[in-house]
């Protein structure tokens, strides 16, 4: 279930963003989809379907689902029909939707291939000899994580991203590469790595020192929107963009895997990445990556940790392609009304040249929790922040609750522009909660609920929303 909250942790992300004078990034529905993409543990191959009701951009639609899922060790598949039928048409009208149906969905190439969500071989820890995976990407990290994170190719609501994902392990020998979008690949990259003890020694204690080089870019990364007002947003339903530069992420990294026990293993790492485009674009980064996992009499408890401190200079971010980077290369997220910038954009300060005005070091620190029994109660968190009183910080926190007969609980607390530990928890224009609850009703049959707060951008500034969607589903275990 904690795989739900990194979704949903999307999902609200994206939400902040989808202001009343949006430009067509993402919506609830879509954003709802993205809830539904992935685990935190193996689910039992099942096949269902849901039937909801809310909204997409002004319109109510009646949404119908049909799909089927089947993960294995190593191998699996998802496959999922969405269906959504306009059954309140607002204007501007909508008169040539066949039936109902809602032509925006099915008006690209990529979107027919939405129908088969993923599919993947091998092991999905990427250990094994061999790894691919086509489709929707969801939580990708390459390597220790420093430039790639948990990205998430399917937050484009006006088209399905079909990526690819591909590992391999040859003796002492690594490399792992990605696709965003096979039609349209604009991100893309990898990772080579070798043990080179082992290559010099052989097997021993000393294989498990590992160095990689990291390659990762945007080829037309936006770097300016345009501003005319009756280009705002292309035919695709995507921002339009005036200036773009081809971004490059590359980056050395050395880790020691100091304990590989069944029940505890203890990887320190350290990387240098240096980002192109902008002036400066270097960071360091030293962290542990911590895995504990112990049997108990009712289940396992499993616990995922990530320490790391970063010293970087004032125009590099990193993980630069995060969960919301689909959006953030758009438009960053913002606060007090905020402002069309992109991501790359705010990295450049000046436009003219891309050079920061005051790009003086800064130390960081970036923390990531997963943990809890996965039958019973799941937490999650994410944690980043900079020194100096920079607005830059951002926090995920999440609560998965399965475990209890009468009802699926769920909740999520994100923030961002975070100026400091003393400004984690407010309900201000920077935060956002959802709560959601599935309620067994007879059956194979359930009751769906969800509620969310958050701050839209509107003419006037920053109002708080309150919205919420319900719907029934049905779940057949194969």
């Amino acid at each position: 279930m904690l795989g739900e909250s990194v979704r949903i942790a999307a999902f609200i992300t994206a939400l902040c963003l989808s202001a009343s004078t949006a430009y067509g990034q993402i919506g609830g529905d879509e954003a709802t989809a993205l809830a539904d993409a992935e685990r935190s543990n193996l689910p039992p191959d099942s096949i269902g379907g849901d039937l909801s009701l809310g909204k997409v951009g002004e319109d109510w639609f009646l949404t119908l689902g049909l799909g089927i899922t089947i993960e294995r060790d190593l191998w699996g598949f998802g496959a999922r029909v969405p269906l959504r039928f306009r059954i309140f048409d607002r204007d501007p009208d909508n008169p040539s939707d066949p039936g109902g149906l809602r032509r925006e969905d099915w008006d690209q190439p990529s979107d027919f291939l939405r129908v088969l969500r993923f599919v993947y071989v091998g092991q999905r820890d990427k250990k094994g000899p061999y790894y691919v995976r086509a489709g929707q990407l969801s939580s990708l990290g390459i390597g220790y994580g420093t430039i790639m994170h948990r990205y998430h190719n399917g937050l484009d609501a006006a088209r399905f991203h079909a990526g690819i994902n591909a590992a391999v392990n040859i003796d002492a020998y690594g490399g792992e590469a990605m696709i965003g979008d096979l039609l349209s690949p604009y991100l893309f990259g990898g990772r080579f790595t070798v043990r080179p003890l082992q290559v010099a020694w052989g097997e021993g204690y000393w294989d498990r020192l590992v160095t990689g080089f990291s390659l990762l870019t945007d080829v037309t990364a936006p770097l300016q929107l345009t501003s005319s007002m009756d280009r705002v947003v292309t035919n695709e339903g995507i921002p339009s963009v005036e200036r773009d530069r081809a971004l490059v992420i590359s980056g050395l990294d050395v880790g020691f895997e100091v304990v590989t026990l069944p029940f505890l293993t203890i990887t320190p790492y350290t990387a240098l990445n240096k980002m192109s485009v902008v002036d400066h674009g270097l960071g360091w980064h030293a962290g542990v990556l911590w895995r504990v996992t112990v049997p108990l009499v009712l289940d396992t408890f499993e616990a995922d940790l990530r320490t790391e401190y970063q010293r970087v200079s004032g125009d590099y971010r990193g993980p630069y392609f995060n969960t919301v980077y689909e959006i953030e290369r758009y438009q960053v997220l913002a606060s007090n009304g905020g402002s069309r910038r992109t991501k790359l954009g705010v990295l450049c300060g000046n436009l003219a040249d891309c050079s920061q005005g005051n790009p003086g070091a800064k130390n960081g620190v970036f923390l990531d929790l997963r943990a809890g029994l996965p039958n019973w109660i799941y937490v999650g968190g994410e944690y980043l922040n900079y020194d100096g009183g920079r607005d830059e910080g951002t926090l995920r926190l999440s609560l998965e609750v399965p475990a209890l007969e009468f009802v699926e609980f769920s909740a999520f607390y994100f923030r961002i522009n975070i100026t400091g530990t003393d400004d984690l928890f407010a309900i201000d224009d920077r935060s956002a909660i959802v709560a959601q609850a599935t309620v067994p009703i007879a059956w194979v049959l359930s009751a769906q609920a969800r509620w969310w707060r958050v701050w839209q951008a509107t003419d006037d500034g920053y109002m708080s929303v309150d919205d919420w969607s319900v719907g029934v589903g049905v779940n057949l275990t194969l």
